[in-house]
């Protein structure tokens, strides 16, 4: 139980931190204020909590297990179920939904801090949601791992939501070229999936004004051989590690101009969209087995 002791001290630490605000510290948020952002945020709350629920329930084989299972699953082993990859895509979900309710909060015009601190919370609130119905499934159970996970991505998120240096600078994303084993399966198929960061020269001052602002730094991670499929046709687990250099599609596309305020929110979208999902093959990448 060492790790779920380790996922104690993570939600402690994150309600230690919030607590340290001046404003939470003088009342200044509380269930409340919570419950006023949830209900601002709702179509991307819940949204948020729907696709869960559909994936939970079409793909995690959610209540195929009459008891409740506890199943410690690793990290990033050869001997685990995924390599890592299952690890890395709730720190991606835990972030995607921390960033888009953030979103929402800063445009109802809420300040930075209460922003991240209400989308945090109701990311962690609806991926602990996840976790505990994963609990009656044969095929994963409740793992102390991917409460861990989960921390990690929404933290990163709620970062990103105080600081626009960081957001700027650095997107953590997802890219996905179908496998061959599971048609198009985003979030189950492992072997089509690549996870990364992306640093973004746009992000760097001295950049911004040069056409280097079009480029970015990728550091990141896949598997191939874990799934099912590709285990019964005698394939050997393989895990990777990559760095490359990537097209930043953003500016390349969006950029910085000016636009009517009916064009805004598509604009902005289509930024968020760019800052999660890495487009297949804008990129050339080196990759080195683990």
């Amino acid at each position: 139980m060492k790790t779920g002791r380790t996922a104690v001290f993570l939600v402690m630490l994150l309600f230690s931190l919030v607590s340290a605000s001046p404003a939470v510290a003088d009342g200044g948020y509380g269930v409340r204020e919570w419950g006023e952002d949830i209900k601002a945020s709702r179509w991307e709350s819940g949204g948020a909590f729907a696709a869960v629920t559909a994936l939970g329930m079409t793909s995690w084989e959610w209540g195929s297990s009459k008891s409740f299972r506890w199943n410690p699953e690793g990290w990033f082993g050869e001997d685990t179920g995924s390599g890592g990859m299952d690890k890395l895509g709730h720190a991606f979900t835990s972030y995607a939904i921390t960033n888009v309710v953030a979103e929402r909060l800063l445009l109802e015009g809420r300040p930075a801090w209460r922003a991240a601190l209400s989308s945090a919370l109701t990311s962690q609130a609806i991926m602990l949601y996840v976790e505990c119905f994963d609990g009656f499934s044969n095929d994963h159970g409740f793992a102390w791992e991917d409460v861990v996970l989960n921390f990690l991505g929404t933290s990163f998120g709620a970062v990103r939501a105080l600081s626009p240096e960081v957001h700027s600078l650095v997107d953590y994303r997802m890219e996905y070229i179908p496998s061959g084993d599971k048609g198009f399966r985003p979030f189950s198929d492992y072997s089509g999936q690549k996870y990364l960061l992306a640093f973004k020269l746009s992000g760097i001052e001295s950049f911004r004004r040069s056409p280097a602002r079009f480029l970015e730094l990728h550091a990141g991670y896949y598997t191939r051989g874990f799934l099912h499929e590709e285990v019964e046709r005698g394939e050997t687990p393989k895990r990777y590690a990559m760095v490359g250099v990537g097209l930043n599609l953003s500016e390349l596309l969006l950029g910085e101009r000016p636009g009517t305020e009916a064009a805004a929110p598509l604009h902005r979208y289509g930024r968020m969209l760019f800052e999660h999902i890495q487009v297949p093959y804008t990129s050339v990448d080196v990759a080195e087995e683990l």
